[in-house]
């Protein structure tokens, strides 16, 4: 990740200002995809619901999908390395305005409400804390969130948000503690179990939702968009080294992400779900599956691990999503396009924090919420994965270097994945 450290010491505060919010929407947005903002308070609520109420029945989404979710951002990372643009840009020039601009308002739409959500959880957390008024909680926190990303770089800013990120491996710690069939994970993580029933699948949506990211997809192309632009003229063989190191990145950060995203909810399953804390479709204290670990304190570490993956997801989402939009409006790489991409940002932000403040001030269930939007993300990816795959297989866009049969195979597998779970969805909705 590159930030830009060419700034003059005598430029006004607001100029500076200016500058570190385009780094964070420019830079920073579209290349940060951490453990902790694949597994933000979205995830972190759904995984801790699918084992409060499924048991161990969706295991097999976290293990199976991992093949098709790298081989996802590696044809993404590879259609920016060949052309030089991230994909809003390639789906621009390759696909008719109809479905480019339906996959581009999905992205936004979806990445505000996630913002939206994910803001909720900061109110939530400080709730959790210290008490008061969750609607009041909630906006201060965007706000903070947003000045944050305005005014400071993001080595300043991980150097604190990194500890706060240390809570979510409290999961680990409750497997480690809790009485766990091993054998029944081992079958469930390889041998999927279905059941015909529209709670089911709506649950098994969200999982893949927010496992299998459109986000992530976007983030990575955008990255690879910057680094191509960076270093105009390298050649064929350098080209091919830098792939096989983003080859062992996303290998390794997914496989981390992943590994979370199991161990939350093979942690809600060993305590919510065998001890019947957790009835299907009721209400769930997620707090209470740290209590092996943290007992008394159990609630404080789940608030430390929602405000620290929320704030590490923000700015991401927020950076990625107005990429997109600058993108599909054709702005030309520069000072005057990171201009406007920083007050898209901001007004990307501004529509997220007010839409959780209204969540809040309507009493609504924030943990549900987070489900939700986990479920919305999962509805909406199925047209951005066939775009996707189907821009791998142009010549225009890839020229000689057309993706691997194989990382077509998974991607194609997963869309079709999607897709049949979808129409499973709809057919026990309206049966």
């Amino acid at each position: 990740m590159r930030f830009r450290r060419n700034q003059r010491m005598n430029e006004s505060s607001t100029a500076g200002a200016a500058r570190r919010a385009h780094s964070w929407a420019a830079n920073i947005g579209p290349g940060l995809v951490t453990v902790a903002s694949d597994n933000d308070p979205s995830g972190i609520a759904t995984y801790t619901l699918a084992g409060a109420w499924y048991g161990f029945d969706q295991l097999w989404v976290c293990v199976l999908s991992y093949p098709s979710t790298v081989a996802l951002q590696l044809i993404a990372a590879r259609v920016a390395a060949i052309t030089g643009c991230g994909l809003t840009t390639n789906m621009r020039e390759h696909y008719a305005p109809l479905f480019f601009y339906f996959a581009v308002g999905r992205f936004l739409i979806a990445n505000t409400f996630n913002i939206a959500v994910d803001v909720l959880a900061m109110g939530l957390a400080l709730q959790l804390l210290g008490g008061g008024s969750i609607a009041w909680l909630t906006l201060a926190s965007g706000c903070v969130s947003l000045v944050l990303q305005w005014s400071i770089l993001y080595e300043r800013y991980a150097l604190f948000l990194k500890w706060l990120t240390l809570a979510m491996f409290g999961y680990f710690g409750v497997v480690l503690l809790v009485d766990v069939p091993w054998q029944t994970v081992a079958l469930r993580a390889f041998v999927p179990r279905m059941e015909w029933n529209e709670g089911y699948v709506t649950m098994l949506i969200a999982v893949l939702g927010t496992t299998v990211s459109p986000y992530l997809m976007f983030a990575q192309a955008e990255q690879e968009a910057q680094d191509v632009e960076e270093q105009k003229g390298t050649r064929s063989e350098a080209l091919n080294r830098k792939m096989s190191v983003v080859r062992g990145q996303v290998l390794l950060r997914t496989g981390l992400s992943n590994a979370v995203s199991l161990c939350v909810m093979i942690a809600a399953a060993a305590t919510l779900h065998v001890m019947r804390h957790a009835p299907v479709d009721q209400v769930v204290r997620i707090d209470r599956v740290l209590e092996p670990l943290a007992k008394g304190y159990a609630g404080h570490v789940l608030a430390l691990a929602l405000l620290g993956s929320a704030l590490r997801a923000l700015p991401p989402l927020a950076g990625s999503a107005a990429q997109a939009v600058a993108s599909s409006l054709h702005w030309e790489r520069g000072d005057r396009r990171d201009q406007r991409i920083a007050w898209l940002l901001v007004t990307i932000m501004v529509l997220g924090i007010a839409t959780a403040w209204i969540l809040a001030a309507c009493r609504v269930e924030p943990v549900r919420t987070l489900y939700w939007s986990a479920v919305v993300n999962g509805m909406t990816v199925t047209p951005v994965l066939v775009l996707l795959v189907l821009l791998s297989s142009k010549r225009k866009a890839v020229g000689d270097l057309a993706a691997h049969w194989m990382l077509r195979a998974l991607s194609w597998l997963a869309t079709i994945a999607t897709a049949a779970v979808l129409v499973a969805h709809f057919a026990l909705e309206f049966a």
